[in-house]
């Protein structure tokens, strides 16, 4: 299983973004939060600093890499989690998958061989298909990321061009990289002069707050950091940012090619929330609210899915990965759970090859508490009910 291969995303980032908005549906689908967890109150204000501070600059082309400002605050951020970074060598994009997809377009040719987690996010997965690069799988160990030892092995049998690690609360798996784990899957990376991707979009959501970042280790010469607001502030703000190291000039002329500059309205208006103080408390209450959520969900897959289905428990976040004990027929459990209104993400598509387990990732976000509940309880006895 642990080897380089070409394959066909099996999953379609599309389709799962169709859904976020579908009126009606029980999404435990689509990985994001529900709108009454966006701060939408104090986005407004911002808006309106944002507009009196920049007049009709803020409707105007603006710097290839973004607001200097912002970069500058995201960087504070970074440096209070042990980075050494400068604004400057930050640049903004539109949202943590255009970072990725930047990275990979200076790194990977075709054949290229590219390390990643198994399972991992299908949208990364979906990407790396398009880019004609070969997979090669890294196993997790549970609860703490990729398996350290094995990727070694691993990382020295095959020499890949990069590895792509979610570092905090993985999605789909959960897992959160320890911080010895961090320091050690950089040194290792230096060794053998792999690239490694450090996927940061969920750190803010743990519930201690966020881990040091692999960046605390590095020189600029091993990681590439890419994250976004998009799960811990708004995800229709569409900010991302990208710390591509040596690789900058690179990645900026990539990005100007692409679309001239990420919006200046939304990075402004991000730029004034940053700058209010407006994250810290925002954040406190959106652990809380997850915490809630994820406790719903445990109960309600404890009563109702089937003996022994194993879950991994996050250390925050609203996302679970639950695998069944069994052989499941998740195309038959998903289009009867349609049917009722009900979509969940089947496990197949975090996956390059094929699942090695029947699993399923569920959203605690988005639904309301009832809707929750009753989401999870009927795919329970759909699940139960599976040949």
């Amino acid at each position: 299983m642990f080897e380089p291969f070409l394959f066909k995303a099996a999953g379609r980032l599309v389709d799962f973004m169709r859904q976020a908005d579908e009126p009606g549906l029980i999404n435990l689908a689509a990985g994001v939060p529900g709108l009454d967890a966006l701060p939408a109150e104090e986005l407004a204000r911002a808006f309106e600093r944002a507009l009196q501070r920049d007049g009709s600059g803020l409707f105007a082309y603006h710097h290839p890499e973004g607001d200097h400002a912002l970069r500058d605050l995201v960087a504070e951020q970074l440096r209070a989690r042990g980075a050494t970074v400068r604004g400057t060598e930050l640049i903004t994009t539109t949202g943590c998958t255009q970072a990725l997809q930047l990275m990979l377009s200076v790194l990977i040719k075709p054949g290229d061989v590219v390390a990643c987690e198994a399972p991992a996010y299908y949208g990364m997965l979906e990407l790396l298909s398009e880019a004609q690069a070969r997979v090669l799988p890294v196993p997790l160990r549970a609860g703490d990321g990729i398996d350290i030892t094995r990727t070694e092995e691993l990382l020295q049998r095959w020499q890949p061009r990069c590895l792509i690690v979610c570092t905090s609360l993985s999605n789909p798996s959960g897992a959160t990289v320890p911080e010895e784990n961090r320091k050690k899957l950089v040194s290792i990376c230096a060794r053998f002069g792999v690239r490694l991707i450090e996927d940061d979009i969920y750190a803010e959501l743990v519930d201690s707050g966020p881990p040091k970042t692999m960046l605390a280790f590095d020189d600029g010469a091993t990681v590439a950091y890419v994250s976004s607001f998009s799960k811990s502030v708004s995800p229709g703000v569409r900010v991302g940012i990208c710390a591509p190291g040596d690789l900058y000039e690179e990645v900026a002329e990539k990005k100007c090619q692409q679309d001239l500059h990420s919006g200046v309205v939304t990075e402004a208006v991000l730029r004034e929330f940053l700058a209010a103080g407006a994250m810290k408390p925002h954040v406190e209450r959106l652990r809380e609210r997850n915490a809630g959520r994820r406790a719903l969900a445990l109960d309600a897959i404890g009563r109702m899915f089937p003996e022994n289905t194993k879950v991994t428990v996050p250390r925050g976040g609203y996302m679970l990965w639950a695998e069944m004990p069994h052989r499941v027929d998740l195309p038959k459990v998903r289009a009867q759970a349609r049917e009722k209104g009900i979509v969940f993400a089947s496990g197949d598509v975090f996956f390059a090859g094929t699942s090695p387990v029947s699993a399923v990732r569920l959203n605690c976000a988005k639904a309301g508490e009832e809707e929750l509940v009753r989401g999870i309880e009927t795919l329970g006895h759909l699940l139960c009910n599976a040949s």
